[in-house]
């Protein structure tokens, strides 16, 4: 399994109370453009691949978080892609944003998993978006 890296301005906004990462819709989405922790903030600064042959877009992972002493996990619904007359990709990120979010900017991003090498998907084939346990904590 891939994995977590936070973007950077993620705990200015936990700060900010942008996200409630219990309740607002988290999505996943796929990426071929290298994240950089630094500068991306939004989906607008980082790429996503191009919809189609059973790529659709971004994912809701059904979050929800679950606390235990003084750590908080998030949690998610694993998301399979399974592409269909065609291929999809190439891809190696996969990116977690927070549709919810309107304001500083749409759409922003919290952190991503990456999967050391691109990967396309053949017709047929699927990829699993594995959460685990939980997608990430916070502590």
């Amino acid at each position: 399994m891939a994995t977590f890296n936070k973007f950077e301005s993620f705990s200015e906004h936990l700060a900010e109370k942008v996200h409630n990462l219990d309740s607002d819709l988290l999505d996943c989405y796929l990426s071929n453009a290298t994240p950089s922790a630094s500068v991306d903030s939004f989906k607008a600064d980082l790429a996503e691949i191009s919809t189609g042959n059973g790529y659709a877009g971004p994912r809701d992972t059904q979050n929800a978080t679950s606390r235990s002493g003084g750590t908080t996990s998030v949690t998610g619904v694993d998301i399979v892609v399974t592409a269909s007359g065609g291929s999809v990709g190439p891809f190696r990120y996969t990116v977690l944003q927070n549709n919810t979010v309107t304001s500083p900017s749409a759409d922003a991003l919290i952190g991503w998993w990456d999967y050391g090498s691109a990967i396309t998907l053949a017709a047929t084939e699927t990829f699993t978006i594995d959460f685990g346990s939980s997608m990430f904590t916070v502590a």
